[in-house]
């Protein structure tokens, strides 16, 4: 009888967590997901989360209810496996970006939130002319707009490479 309780007594201590032999405390560095050998960390999921629930909310104009949260937490899951998938594939395929694709494109091909900003229109039309302007302005270093045109073409151009070279499979 004694053994018989103290088994018992034992799993549920154990399966309670009273023990403390159950899961490790998730951290920052806690691996949620290993895509093809690199991981993805809690932090960098709950941080892209977090983005895209304030871009949600603030576009909606209203606070989000849970079953909205876990479709954008598994979004923002989806996402950053494809991401990984997408580097390795451009990694596979020798697909680089230079500095000077970088500025070409920034310069040619401004990104679609820039085209529809208000200060940058005359007439209700996009103005190429105030854009660079902005572009060459010391205003667009100190906001950082410059980094994030960056980071926007360095994901965006290899993409479109890579939809050239299997478009152009296809043909």
């Amino acid at each position: 009888l004694v053994f018989f309780f103290f088994v018992i007594g034992f799993l549920l201590a154990d399966t309670s967590g009273l023990l403390g032999l159950g899961p490790a405390p998730i951290t920052n560095s806690t691996a949620v997901a290993k895509v093809n050998g690199r991981e993805i960390n809690w932090l960098s999921w709950q941080n892209l989360a977090n983005q895209l629930q304030q871009n949600e909310e603030r576009s909606g104009g209203r606070g989000l209810n849970l079953d909205e949260r876990q479709r954008i937490e598994n979004q923002a899951f989806e996402q950053l496996v494809s991401n990984i998938l997408l580097e390795q594939e451009y990694e596979r395929r020798g697909i680089r970006v230079s500095d000077a694709e970088i500025r070409q494109a920034a310069e040619q091909s401004p990104p679609p939130e820039m085209m529809q900003n208000p200060e940058l229109q005359t007439d209700g039309r996009f103005d190429p002319a105030k854009y660079r302007r902005l572009l060459g302005s010391a205003a667009a270093r100190q906001q950082g707009l410059l980094l994030s045109l960056e980071s926007y073409y360095r994901t965006e151009i290899p993409r479109a490479k890579l939809f050239d070279q299997l478009a152009g499979d296809v043909f």
